[in-house]
């Protein structure tokens, strides 16, 4: 076990430290390049629609076909396109819509990423280890996160551009290389392959019928929608609330990213102990925590209070999205956790398609109304999974010592 968990922790933590220098150093060359908040809206928009339209396919094109070669593929073509954006800066031709095109194929190779590598970890890990894998896992891309975030922000205001995106791309290299070498599981390969072949759309179908008979996975996918929002928003609109509302630099802004993901980091080491002091309010409290977070961020000025905001939001919507996540995966049986996986990531990413330009329009009349303005779901969540805490089996996963 342990040799498997060091691959994915070094193949998360490097996507993950790639993924934020590149995100750090594009949203900040996108707003400097227009000057304009609603382009910002339009990257997290336009980047999550390719995603929204393929997540069904995705989750059926998981439960049938190998999950490590599919990570390994998903990663490769987001590491290509990086590359281009790479030659695009070197060039002299990058422009805002070659950023965003740029982000929708990143996103749409994420989509696929995702529940293939939380698939592929749950056929080679028993299902009591979950909670603890997806906890240190997570910790491990949040880590490459907070360091990527910090490098970012630094880079791209002492280096140049071109400079910054050559890391992003070594980092994706060796971040696939890895993937590559973790091994598989062969009890699980063999089983899919006894078993009868039916059609992508049969398939799809079946999916439905399956979480149709297990109407308690809908509560997650409501929880975990919530979490996504917030975290996608805040890190998009983070780069214009820095330079518009605190007035503040580039390095500011790279080291409030990497703040949001030291909460990240916190909430992965304290997740077992946050599973086992919240139970079955689990969701309740983290979206307190949340609440409380984007509450100091929009309704303060003050760079240092701004910090503390950030960081219970990356605290909060980390807890979300992997202790959520994981009593998902394991109230899912092993044949659909890509499917499942799929439906979860359409509920999510549907609502920043549509929440992205709403927000940044909204980021026009001051950036920190975007953080005032997720108060009302996050509130509206918090209270609604107060019923969530009296569904039976909810209670008896949370129950169990993480």
């Amino acid at each position: 076990m342990n040799r498997k968990l060091n691959y994915i922790w070094g193949a998360f933590f490097l996507a993950e430290l790639g993924r934020a220098m590149y995100f750090i150093s594009i949203t900040w060359i996108l707003y400097s390049l227009t000057e304009n908040a609603f382009y910002t809206g339009l990257l997290v928009s336009l980047g999550f629609l390719p995603k929204l339209l393929m997540n069904l396919w995705f989750g059926v094109i998981v439960d049938r076909l190998d999950r490590k070669a599919l990570s390994v593929v998903a990663n490769l073509i987001s590491t290509l396109t990086i590359l281009l954006v790479l030659f695009a800066i070197g060039f002299d031709v990058l422009t805002p819509w070659v950023i965003i095109l740029a982000q929708m194929i990143i996103q749409l190779m994420g989509s696929l990423f995702r529940p293939a590598i939380q698939a592929f970890i749950a056929e080679i890990f028993p299902a009591n280890d979950l909670p603890k894998v997806y906890s240190q896992s997570g910790s491990a891309a949040i880590m490459g996160g907070l360091l990527g975030a910090s490098l970012g922000g630094i880079a791209i205001g002492i280096f140049s551009e071109f400079f910054t995106m050559s890391i992003v791309v070594v980092s994706f290299i060796l971040a696939t290389v890895i993937l590559y070498s973790i091994p598989k599981a062969e009890l699980f390969q063999k089983e899919e392959k006894n078993s009868e072949r039916k059609s992508v759309v049969e398939d799809l179908l079946e999916g439905f019928t399956y979480l149709k008979r297990n109407s308690f996975l809908f509560s997650l996918f409501g929880t975990m929608f919530l979490g996504q929002l917030v975290f996608h928003s805040s890190i998009t609109f983070l780069s214009v609330y820095t330079k518009d509302y605190l007035g503040q630099t580039v390095t500011v802004y790279g080291f409030l990213d990497a703040t949001l993901s030291l909460g990240g980091v916190i909430a992965g080491i304290l997740g077992t102990w946050w599973w086992n002091k919240s139970f079955n309010y689990l969701s309740t409290n983290s979206l307190i925590v949340v609440f409380a977070g984007l509450c100091l961020v929009g309704f303060s000025a003050n760079a240092y209070i701004a910090f503390i905001g950030v960081f219970l939001i990356g605290l909060g919507t980390t807890w979300i999205r992997v202790l959520i996540q994981s009593i998902q995966q394991m109230a899912t049986d092993k044949a659909y956790h890509g499917r499942m996986a799929s439906y979860r990531m359409l509920c999510n990413q549907g609502s920043v398609v549509i929440s992205g330009p709403i927000l940044g329009w909204i980021a026009t009349y001051g950036a920190n109304s975007v953080y005032i303005s997720l108060l009302i779901p996050v509130g509206l969540g918090a209270l609604l999974c107060l019923k969530q805490a009296t569904q039976e089996k909810f209670k008896k996963i949370t129950e169990r010592p993480a």
